[in-house]
């Protein structure tokens, strides 16, 4: 009886240590990525400015898998909002609204999701001259998962991280390649 006991004892600590190291996690996590595009400021930020763009860039919008796609207001100014439906849960349902618009230098999101999880996150993109055929483009993303999720951050930091910079090598491939149709773009 007394083996039985003290296996359950152990096992109920093993059980509670990760809740009790949540409790001392962070519960947001901030994502930065850079790249440096060859071309032009003016034109770079003219092109992340419209959420119809990411649509051709960013890997959450290229995940293969059917789903319904609506745009909300003028793209590219405040208020617009890109929003997204799937019954596949790797797409899940969301949407992603212009918060903020420091012309040719920043544009700051809010990414909500309703399905298969719910949260509200910010974002935003920034442009910097770096000469006048090079910008330096920065994307962040602002997480928070909740407890005792907050156990995953670091893991979630890095699945985020690495989409993001591969949405980044895409961007410039993109522009630095522009396909021959200028419509395109």
């Amino acid at each position: 009886m007394k083996l039985v006991l003290r296996s359950s004892i152990a096992l109920a600590v093993l059980i509670a240590i990760p809740f009790f190291v949540a409790l001392f996690l962070p519960r947001q996590f901030t994502v930065m990525r850079e790249v440096t595009i060859d071309r032009p400021k003016e034109e770079v930020f003219d092109f992340i400015k419209l959420l119809k763009n990411q649509e051709k860039f960013s890997t959450w919008a290229q995940i293969p898998g059917e789903r319904e796609v609506t745009l909300r207001g003028t793209d590219g100014t405040l208020g617009a909002v890109i929003a997204w439906k799937s019954a596949d849960p790797n797409i899940g349902v969301g949407e992603q609204e212009i918060t903020g618009i420091k012309p040719g230098e920043r544009i700051d999101y809010l990414i909500r999701f309703t399905k298969p999880f719910v949260s509200t996150d910010p974002a935003y993109m920034q442009t910097e001259f770096v000469s006048q055929d090079q910008t330096l483009v920065t994307s962040v993303y602002i997480g928070t998962m909740n407890y005792p999720t907050n156990l995953f951050c670091f893991f979630a930091k890095d699945l985020i991280g690495d989409q993001m910079e591969i949405s980044l090598g895409n961007l410039k491939r993109l522009l630095e390649n522009p396909p021959q149709d200028d419509s395109a773009i």
